[in-house]
């Protein structure tokens, strides 16, 4: 049976997408995030380059889009400029997610001559006071300080905004705000939750229905189906090869990229298996109730 599985679930080629963790722990504890909320069992960790640079490697020949996040702060990593450099030299596009709290002088020179391609910042709220309620720790005024600094060297800038309950009676502040700092392309998004906490009060700002007891549900109904499967892959910061970004804790790895070859992981029975669960019943992996694919 596992011969037939695999059969039937292999694939040729490499994803033409992945994304690459570089930190997995933060210095902020946001409300809706695993890390935030210390739900994962895990030891703070870099990304060594030189293990970047093997997984890089292992992917490139089909690699065009590379995201450098996943769990964590990226920028907790110092070496991050130089991985967006490698990998830009590879002819791969780079995009950056951030929280906006280590964007320095130094920092935004070193993202300057990197060849980045996207920077996206997160910046929910209008002020402190609405900021800190999701952005546990934050400085509004550091974050926004940054902000400015990059659009003003000319880094390919993007800000979000969550839609929560304390960003969703703000949209036109902050609309002005990012405005006054220059940039260019912003946008609204709905956000993960894990409870209620900040959900936000309109239906039209959530990705979910609550249901009688309380429990939210994704409005948008699961098909046996993800694009996902055969398109992207996640690498964590310990080199373990996993499905997609809901899968925080690393629970349906299919392998270590820093000990076994990619596609024997990307080709292997583990691999099969939850590609061929996503063809049954998508909706027994709990992971994927939460996801809006």
């Amino acid at each position: 049976m596992g011969s037939v599985l695999l059969r039937r679930n292999a694939i040729k080629g490499y994803p033409y997408a992945a994304s690459i963790e570089p930190a997995n722990y933060c210095n902020l504890s946001c409300p809706q995030c695993p890390t935030g909320r210390h739900q994962i069992d895990k030891k703070a960790q870099n990304l060594s380059y030189q293990d970047f640079s093997y997984v890089v490697d292992a992917l490139s020949p089909y690699l065009m889009y590379l995201n450098l996040y996943f769990q964590g702060e990226s920028f907790l990593n110092k070496d991050l400029p130089k991985m967006i450099q490698y990998a830009n030299r590879k002819k791969i596009y780079t995009c950056v997610s951030t929280n906006g709290h280590f964007l320095t002088l130094d920092v935004i020179e070193a993202l300057k001559q990197s060849g980045l391609k996207r920077l996206i910042i997160c910046l929910d709220g209008a002020n402190q006071q609405s900021y800190e309620k999701y952005r546990v720790g934050g400085d509004f005024t550091k974050v926004t300080e940054g902000i400015k600094r990059c659009v003003e060297v000319g880094l390919p800038v993007e800000v979000q905004c969550l839609l929560l309950q304390s960003t969703e009676n703000e949209k036109q502040e902050i609309i002005r705000l990012v405005k006054s700092l220059g940039v260019k392309k912003f946008y609204f998004k709905k956000a993960q939750f894990y409870d209620n906490y900040l959900l936000p009060k309109e239906d039209k700002n959530r990705r979910y229905v609550q249901m009688s007891d309380g429990s939210l549900r994704t409005k948008r109904k699961w098909k046996n189906r993800c694009f996902r499967m055969w398109s992207s892959v996640i690498v964590d910061v310990y080199g373990r090869v996993l499905p997609c970004c809901y899968d925080k804790h690393a629970a349906h790895a299919y392998g270590n990229m820093l000990n076994q070859s990619f596609y024997s992981i990307w080709n292997g029975d583990k691999a099969a298996k939850f590609r061929e669960q996503i063809r049954k019943n998508r909706a027994v992996i709990s992971m994927c109730t939460n996801c809006t694919e």
